[in-house]
């Protein structure tokens, strides 16, 4: 189970809904080794030539949003991107980038903004650790979690 602190899911569902009608895509953030829930999200700019239809990280904002991840201390628990108009289900452009970039370590989320109101997300992780293991649903539980980084004014 994969668990997200509900701010950040709030914070998730207005990232892809302030890049609609573009897909937006980004960084899911979490304190701690795996397992661990995120607490944060980072998103990155899509420099994909057709935004609306695809999505790909600007290699410049990449480099900033690990580079303040790693600054923070906190790591990197998966990506996400949205689908405008399609189903939180994975494409074939989806599962040739998984298998490009992907790892057991990570995490990946797709938003539906079908329903621009009531978005419908589904996580996917790899099932075993070899390159070409399958991605497989994950569940997700979103959890009112307390801001410890705040009392000690970490920086995101």
């Amino acid at each position: 189970m994969i668990v997200i602190a509900s701010e950040a899911y709030e914070q998730l569902m207005e990232a892809c809904r302030t890049a609609y009608p573009a897909e937006a895509c980004g960084l899911l953030i979490a304190a701690g080794g795996p397992g661990g829930p995120i607490d944060r999200i980072r998103p990155v700019r899509n420099a994909h030539p057709r935004p609306e239809s695809g999505y790909r990280f600007d290699p410049a904002d990449w480099v900033r949003a690990w580079t303040e991840t790693r600054q923070s201390r906190r790591r990197i628990a998966g990506f996400y991107h949205s689908h405008p108009h399609g189903a939180p289900v994975l494409s074939a452009a989806d599962l040739a980038g998984w298998r490009q970039f992907g790892s057991p370590d990570f995490t990946y989320w797709i938003i539906s903004l079908r329903d621009f109101e009531q978005p419908e997300t589904a996580a996917y992780r790899m099932q075993g650790s070899v390159p070409d293991a399958p991605l497989m649903p994950a569940e997700i539980r979103i959890q009112i979690a307390e801001r410890h980084d705040v009392a000690r004014r970490d920086s995101v």
